[in-house]
């Protein structure tokens, strides 16, 4: 079924002496001068704004504005002329009632002649993501990192040439637009005026920011991609894509966000059994800044793909991992997996008890009711990379325990321990570790205690 959004009938009413003629004039709408989408992400909402010219004649004018198999909201449809506002007014506006999905605007015009409006309105079913794609040189020194953004349409209607802006930001809706566009035939009510003008003022911030430069009307068969240029505004952040985009309904668009080739970043193995099992875990670790290559607007929540070159010409996959927004100056940690090549183990060296105390009982041999017990470890790491590698361990220790080892060992929490090893490459490296618990009556609080 053709799609009936924004089919525009004007209706000149021609009068003769008191009564309303018979004859009305149907005119067929020149295609839109413009169309803007506001896309946010946080909600189910685009605001859409079109520019169409308009040919009216002096008096009274009918304009018809129809949403059938469309996902936009009835109740935010406004219209205003763009010139000779003083001359163009909206007397009312009607939902004819034997015909739902339609409202008609009754404007009074006192010139002759074609003026551009303006017609704005809530719609559901258009969205935006972000992804992003990491990729390392072979040995693992820098890596190019893009940004990407999709726009999916799902609203029922295509809009061509359109000015794009995704915004990143939280807007509350006391109602989804997508159930007022399915309410057919509904006539907006007071309170929903109210909520529009609520949803209205939450997008002003977005609606003061600069349109992008209007591209030409036909685009070359070839040209660049389009790029995404940023803004910052207090309450939201604005990724205006360049030029024109056809954005045809049930089609998704994909288009290049950023692009930062030589991004660096460190590499940190981490030892966490309680979190990532017994082996030593990978991580990429960058920040979205300017010391990193990047750190030129803040990272929509989306998808981080970490791949590196092989060096013949392919690419190995390490992980995709969900990331919420990344601020700008924000840190940002890559789980790229457990490397085989670096392993780790835990030996228990020794056990011995001490400091015994004794409860004496009626007519029973003395019952030890506290005691300190001392286990000593031996840990090794196995480097079998051609370079040296930092490792970071962290050990869950319950109870009241006084704990030591060689080397700088630091509390994470009153339960964990944590310290940094420097590994050098192709050789393993051990140390020792030494815990005293105390037990019975002569634990005195839980909690560890580093000694020397």
């Amino acid at each position: 079924m053709k799609r009936a959004l924004l089919t525009f009938a004007v209706l000149a009413l021609l009068a003769a002496g008191d009564a309303v003629g018979r004859n009305i004039d149907l005119v067929t709408l020149p295609p839109r001068a413009k169309v803007q989408l506001t896309i946010y992400n946080s909600e189910d909402l685009t605001l859409v704004k079109e520019v169409r010219a308009i040919t009216f004649k002096k008096g009274m004018n009918r304009l018809q504005f129809s949403w059938a198999n469309t996902l936009i909201d009835p109740t935010s449809v406004y219209m205003r002329p763009l010139e000779r506002d003083g001359d163009i007014e909206v007397q009312d506006t009607t939902y004819p009632g034997d015909r739902p999905q339609v409202l008609i605007w009754n404007v009074d015009s006192k010139i002759e002649g074609q003026v551009p409006v303006e017609v704005t309105y809530f719609t559901s079913g258009i969205g935006w993501s972000a992804d992003y794609v990491m990729i390392t040189n072979p040995d693992e020194s820098q890596a190019s990192f893009d940004g990407y953004v999709t726009v999916t349409n799902n609203s029922g209607e295509d809009y061509e040439g359109a000015e794009v802006r995704l915004v990143v930001g939280v807007v509350n809706l006391v109602e989804k637009v997508r159930q007022l566009a399915q309410q057919a035939g509904a006539v907006p009510a007071d309170g929903k005026e109210n909520r529009n003008r609520a949803m209205e003022e939450s997008l002003a911030r977005a609606e003061a920011a600069p349109a992008p430069a209007a591209a030409p009307a036909e685009m070359p068969a070839a040209r660049a991609p389009p790029r995404v240029v940023k803004e910052g505004l207090s309450e939201y952040f604005i990724f205006t894509i360049e030029g024109l985009q056809m954005i045809k309904n049930g089609w998704s668009q994909r288009m290049i966000s950023f692009k930062a080739p030589a991004v660096t970043f460190d590499i940190l193995y981490r030892l966490r059994p309680h979190q990532y099992g017994p082996a030593p875990v990978r991580f990429f670790l960058l920040a979205n800044d300017a010391e990193h290559k990047m750190g030129e607007s803040p990272l929509p929540d989306g998808i981080i793909r970490v791949f590196r070159e092989n060096g013949k010409d392919g690419l190995n996959f390490f992980c995709a991992q969900q990331t919420k927004y990344i601020p700008i100056k924000e840190k940002i940690e890559l789980n790229v997996g457990v490397d085989r090549q670096v392993t780790y183990q835990r030996a228990a060296l020794d056990l011995s008890r001490q400091n015994f105390i004794y409860e004496d009982r009626p007519n029973q041999e003395p019952v030890v009711v506290g005691w300190d017990e001392t286990r000593k470890w031996q840990e090794e790491v196995k480097n079998w990379r051609a370079k040296p590698i930092k490792l970071e361990i962290r050990h869950v220790i319950g109870g009241d325990v006084d704990f030591k080892m060689e080397g700088p060992v630091k509390l994470f929490d009153f339960h964990t321990v944590e310290y940094t090893m420097d590994i050098p490459a192709r050789k393993p490296m051990k140390w020792l570790s030494e815990g005293t618990f105390h037990l019975g009556k002569n634990s005195k609080q839980d909690r560890i205690n580093l000694v020397k």
